[in-house]
């Protein structure tokens, strides 16, 4: 009875962490709107603080590859998010975004 518990733990923590997109829609929006100097430091500190990790990433892409959690990226639309950052593309992102805000604003 225990180890069926366990089971069904495990397979439920799967599942949300396969249905969970890793990028906040926060991030998604500051990414491809334009630079706003008003507001620079601040979006600099939030798109840093996004960086994934690489314990993130090597989540991201179990979870993405997993039967279980490739079904349910495909039917949650998660799947695309997932590969960005297990890839490394998301960060590719966020450093672009950060140099491009440096750039326009004189940040540095």
């Amino acid at each position: 009875m225990t180890s069926n518990y366990g089971f069904a733990v495990i397979v439920s923590v799967t599942l949300l962490a396969a249905c969970a997109s890793p990028i906040s829609k926060e991030v998604k929006r500051e990414l491809k709107a334009p630079v706003d100097c008003s507001t620079a430091k601040q979006d600099i500190a939030l798109l840093e603080k996004e960086k994934a990790s690489t314990a993130e990433q090597a989540a991201a892409g179990v979870t993405s590859i997993l039967p279980i959690g490739l079904i349910t990226g495909l039917v949650s639309g998660t799947a695309g998010d997932k590969a960005k950052v297990a890839t490394g593309e998301y960060n590719k992102q966020l450093v672009a975004k950060i140099a491009e805000i440096k750039s326009t604003c004189g940040v540095k």
